[in-house]
């Protein structure tokens, strides 16, 4: 299990909404995101670890390792602007509703490998081959290294 933890404000500076006003609009979409297909599909779901009027903490907690775990937070942005767009369409900047800080990523679980199905080893190689974004330099080079070393492991395989 994966824990990732994000401060989450929002991305116009000078907006007038707080999250302490919307609160219940946040619990509601944090609910029907995690009871949503594709977040039980993939065994996330998010939490609210602390909230106070100028910033959300919020924990995304995952079954598997995610390349890009802030994408998952595109799924509250959507609900919120979708469902609610009277209430926060005043508090998008640059078609962006929050600015998203990645506090904290933990392992829970040290036995991971033995826990992965084949289907989640699958799902990940995918996400890193082809639904990968880089954030930094240093992931450009993380994935980069990742992708050669499995194609070495798969090398005897291949030539078969």
């Amino acid at each position: 299990m994966y824990t990732y933890t994000f401060k989450l404000m929002f991305a116009k500076k000078k907006t007038k909404l707080d999250f302490m006003q919307c609160n219940e609009f946040i619990f509601e979409a944090i609910k029907d995101i995690n009871a949503g297909l594709t977040f039980k599909r993939d065994g996330k779901s998010f939490s609210v670890e602390q909230l106070s009027k100028q910033e959300l903490i919020l924990k995304l907690t995952s079954k598997t390792s995610l390349t890009n775990p802030s994408r998952s937070i595109s799924a509250l942005t959507r609900y919120l602007t979708t469902y609610h767009k009277d209430v926060f369409e005043s508090s998008i900047f640059n078609k962006t509703l929050f600015n998203i800080e990645l506090l904290s990523c933990e392992s829970v679980s040290s036995s991971i490998f033995e826990e992965m199905s084949d289907e989640e080893l699958l799902k990940a190689m995918i996400d890193l081959l082809y639904g990968y974004t880089a954030t930094s330099n240093a992931d450009t080079l993380a994935r980069k290294k990742t992708i050669s070393e499995i194609k070495k492991l798969m090398l005897p395989y291949i030539k078969g």
